[in-house]
């Protein structure tokens, strides 16, 4: 993913002036750090001889934090998206999203911000040319109740390795940003219930005026569908998800006009074989464009709307009248609203309906309500509360089913106690329907975390996670209670 950019990350370099190309000291990275004093009046001053006459209407570093869009959250997967084996988003991931979509006129949220991370080994990256990178790698082990997260599952050990590289580049116009996030959960006693999970994920924003943005997103994610989920039946359990869109948004007076196309292609695999399995029916490409329109007046509610017509192509055709032809075309209408009630509170909430009319006839469509949110509330300056709603529409192959819609929530708290110590607790729920089939899927999911920095570089982490599964299908209801510690190092 990251190669397809190198050309225009290039590009985008040499057309630079030279002052862009060595902007400030390196940057630290994190929402929670405060930055070094800096003439931002000068700075933006300097934007708009590039720009023109009147500052840029769109998140730049100054208001944003010097977050990462590649790591941004959209909605809530109710700390765990329900069907697969996922391991819970940052805290920050919601902060990041918010910081973007909430800057109507010089609004959204402010650096101070408190991004749920300890800020005494906050960190500092490393320069290389005009990108700042921050690795960092956290270790630990830990003990559950249910290591294969089914009915009859044993406890035992475990350990989880996790990488998480971010980069950005430090460009006085334009943004571009890397993410590389990955997890792996092993059971020194059980090798067959390892879990891995990986994400990669790019975001490019050109800033072409001071009233015209264009962004492209790539990403790819690999995860394993859940041991319990009535998906896990046809033993394709490994899921592959490559994504990418391009979209490109004008400010015209009163309004904000966004038009976007993006395609999702999903497959599925055998974790045994590692190839994909012949009786898989689900692999599958959506194609989507939509056209969104806001208002740009400013305050603290900014309304919209927004439709897309969607078209799903699979990759098995249908050669034979017992096969049932999943292809779909379709919408989706939504209404919502921008939120920007000062530094301290901002986000989104949206409502709307989607529909997907399958081609064969015999499967009902897939429709249902869309229900999107993504909030912050930051009530002191170490204290932090955000709030996300989420709606999946997901495909399936069993037989009579048009697919599934997943609807998932979460409400979660951030405290720092000093620069060192950090605690969070959080909840989730996630609850799955599937249509054309009796078959319903819910779960609860419950946390709470402390983080505390040894050194500029070193922490050590403790984490509780509970989880419970609760389905319709006999046998697959479940609890796991998961308890780890270990220690993060970053630069």
């Amino acid at each position: 993913m990251a190669r397809a950019f190198a050309p225009l990350a290039a590009l985008l370099f040499l057309c630079q002036p030279a002052e862009a190309q060595s902007v400030g000291p390196a940057l630290r990275g994190t929402i929670t750090e405060q930055e070094p004093a800096m003439d931002v009046a000068a700075a933006r001053a300097d934007d708009l001889s590039v720009l023109g006459d009147r500052p840029s209407i769109f998140p730049s570093e100054f208001n944003q934090g010097q977050s990462n869009a590649a790591t941004a959250e959209t909605g809530s997967t109710g700390l765990g998206r329900a069907g697969r084996v996922e391991p819970v988003t940052r805290f920050s991931d919601r902060i990041v999203a918010v910081s973007g979509i909430s800057n109507n006129s010089g609004g959204g949220l402010d650096n101070n911000v408190f991004g749920g991370d300890t800020e005494f080994d906050a960190a500092e990256g490393f320069r290389v040319g005009t990108f700042t990178i921050f690795p960092e790698f956290t270790v630990s082990g830990g003990w559950t109740d249910n290591r294969s997260q089914t009915a009859n599952g044993d406890s035992g050990k475990l350990y989880t390795i996790a990488p998480n590289i971010t980069a950005r580049s430090e460009w006085a116009r334009h943004q571009l940003d890397f993410a590389l996030r990955g997890t792996y959960t092993g059971f020194p006693d059980a090798n067959d219930d390892d879990d891995p999970n990986l994400t990669v994920s790019s975001s490019l924003r050109l800033d072409l005026s001071a009233a015209t943005s264009a962004t492209g997103d790539v990403s790819y994610s690999y995860s394993r569908e859940d041991r319990s989920s009535a998906e896990s039946a046809n033993g394709a359990s490994d899921i592959h998800i490559l994504s990418g869109s391009l979209s490109a948004t004008r400010a015209a007076g009163l309004l904000r006009l966004t038009g976007s196309v993006g395609a999702d292609r999903t497959i599925y695999t055998n974790d045994d074989t590692g190839s994909a399995t012949d009786t898989s029916a689900r692999d599958n490409t959506l194609y989507s464009a939509g056209l969104r329109l806001q208002s740009n007046g400013g305050g603290v509610l900014s309304p919209f709307a927004e439709a897309a017509a969607l078209a799903r192509r699979f990759d098995r055709d249908c050669t034979d009248a017992a096969c049932e032809n999943r292809a779909s075309t379709g919408y989706e209408l939504r209404g919502g609203a921008v939120i920007d009630a000062g530094p301290k509170v901002a986000g989104e909430i949206a409502a709307g309906w989607r529909v997907e009319n399958l081609e064969d006839n015999r499967l009902d469509p897939l429709s249902g309500m869309l229900i999107d949110a993504s909030l912050v509330w930051s009530p002191s300056r170490l204290t932090t509360v955000t709030a996300g709603l989420g709606t999946d529409f997901a495909t399936t192959d069993i037989d009579g089913a048009s697919g599934s819609i997943i609807y998932s929530g979460d409400l979660r708290l951030a405290r720092g106690f000093t620069s060192r110590l950090v605690g969070e607790v959080g909840v989730g729920y996630s609850y799955r329907t599937y249509q054309g089939v009796a078959i319903d899927e819910r779960t609860f999911t419950g946390l709470a975390g402390l983080t505390y920095a040894l050194t500029s570089t070193l922490a050590l982490t403790a984490d509780y996670t509970y989880r419970d599964f609760d389905s319709s299908q006999a046998g697959a209801d479940y609890t796991e209670n998961r308890i780890e510690a270990g220690i993060r190092i970053r630069h």
